[in-house]
């Protein structure tokens, strides 16, 4: 039987599995100390105390440390820190064809809205297109920089095309007080 001599000491089980581990995965490491041996292992080794529990998938270890990569089937998918959370396929498809097909009844309702409130209105882009080549029609070409508005329209006709403003009848010795403008300032 070999005795123990205090120039030798045994190495600590933690330092053995450091320097054994890969470089960067280090700190992840621990010694397992059985009857017959040594073994280093991590939070994803099965049977371990303290093991991580990755439901239906499987425990990899990352240089952040020990994470869950979750499995699909044909049937469910798997989600979760843990893979703890399993989402039938049929109701995932379900739900997002139930989604798209709400949103287009919303665009479709939104669309006979605003063609039934008269902001898309054909009638309204062709009366528009109606007054613009009127003022067209009256544009005179040969006078440059000027505008001449003949018959002002408000509502596509003519109100009164004789229209004469009768300035003769203005009394031009009246005076005109206009009190000077002030400025306040509102609370809110």
């Amino acid at each position: 039987m070999r005795s123990l001599s205090l120039c030798n000491p045994l190495p600590n089980p933690s330092a053995i599995c450091r320097r054994a581990a890969p470089t960067g995965y280090e700190e992840f490491y621990f010694p397992l100390v059985e009857a017959t041996r040594l073994r280093c292992v991590t939070k994803c080794t099965s049977g371990v105390d303290n093991a991580i529990d990755c439901h239906q998938g499987q425990c990899v270890l990352e240089r952040s440390g020990p994470a869950c990569r979750c499995y699909s089937t044909d049937t469910h998918w798997f989600s979760g820190p843990r893979c703890e959370v399993a989402i039938h396929w049929r109701a995932l498809v379900g739900g997002l064809t139930a989604g798209a097909a709400l949103l287009l009844l919303l665009l479709l309702a939104l669309g006979v809205w605003a063609v039934r409130s008269g902001r898309w209105s054909c009638q309204r882009l062709d009366r528009s297109w109606a007054q613009d080549r009127k003022w067209f029609e009256t544009w005179d070409e040969e006078i440059v920089g000027t505008f001449s508005n003949w018959g002002f329209e408000d509502d596509g006709t003519d109100k009164d095309e004789n229209f004469h403003v009768a300035l003769e009848k203005v009394d031009t010795t009246m005076k005109v007080h206009i009190k000077r403008p002030e400025m306040t300032s509102s609370s809110v």
